[in-house]
């Protein structure tokens, strides 16, 4: 029997996971914006951006400012990682661990990895304030990338925490719940959310970033299969609830869009 897709566990993933996408954007917007208010900036915060109205600030002000995004994406990824190793779940809470922790550590070496394309971008602006030789930033991009789809595969299994013993066909159906539906139409979400957008990275980064979320799926694709998984139908991500899905969409995306035309710090 085929198994039928779970559009309800779907869409509650994908709530989800708009949701902890967009508390990470803000939170690293935010730590732009409270160095930049430390350092005398005159920040103006939006809700994927971050404009000093203060351009005479020395260079080591703008290393620090800049560099204040990914390193709390950093700390942010670690922590939700190793608590989601640490309480393995099923639910509602345990798929924010997850999520939270990927974006974080996906923000980090996501900039790392298009720092030598993107100027303008949060490690870009350092290294060509430290003006970095291309070929060392280039090397640190690949670094970055190796270890970024390396980090996601390895949390295959905490996917897997979602539907444990499952058959390959049953497998594949989670595994499009989890990560393909959320990013699909978490990506036209956060989006809409944002706009107009600040920057076109802003823009593109939402579709262009959470890619790599494949490399989670290839790795549980490949995990092994139980010897008692078999073809039968069974009811997948039943504990997830769309209710308080929606529910903390509503109020990041409220939070979102009182952001939108800056605020003043």
């Amino acid at each position: 029997m085929k198994t039928p897709f779970p559009w309800r566990g779907a869409l509650t993933a994908a709530a989800h996971y708009t949701a902890a996408f967009s508390v990470t954007t803000l939170l690293h917007e935010l730590a732009h914006a409270l160095v930049s208010k430390a350092l005398g900036g005159q920040p103006v915060l939006y809700n994927s951006a971050v404009n000093s109205l203060n351009q005479h600030l020395p260079a080591s002000s703008e290393v620090a400012i800049a560099l204040a995004g990914p390193l709390l994406s950093l700390v942010q990824g670690l922590v939700f990682l190793a608590w989601a190793w640490r309480r393995r779940g099923a639910g509602d809470a345990a798929l924010w661990r997850l999520y939270l922790g990927l974006f974080g550590i996906i923000n980090f070496l996501g900039y790392l990895l298009i720092g030598p394309f993107v100027p303008y971008g949060d490690i870009g602006r350092v290294e060509a304030l430290w003006h970095v030789p291309m070929w060392a930033s280039v090397t640190l991009a690949a670094g970055a990338g190796f270890g970024l789809h390396l980090a996601v595969s390895r949390t295959a299994p905490l996917f897997l925490d979602f539907g444990p013993g499952l058959a390959r066909p049953q497998r594949g159906q989670l595994m499009r719940a989890l990560v393909a539906l959320p990013w699909l139409l978490g990506s036209v979400l956060i989006t809409a959310l944002g706009w107009p957008s600040p920057t076109p990275i802003s823009f593109i980064y939402p579709i262009m970033s959470n890619m790599v979320l494949g490399a989670a799926w290839g790795g549980a694709m490949r995990q092994p299969y139980p010897t008692s998984a078999t073809g039968e139908t069974l009811p997948l991500l039943p504990s997830l609830h769309l209710g308080w899905a929606v529910a903390a969409l509503v109020v990041v995306g409220v939070v979102f869009r009182l952001l939108a035309p800056g605020v003043a710090l």
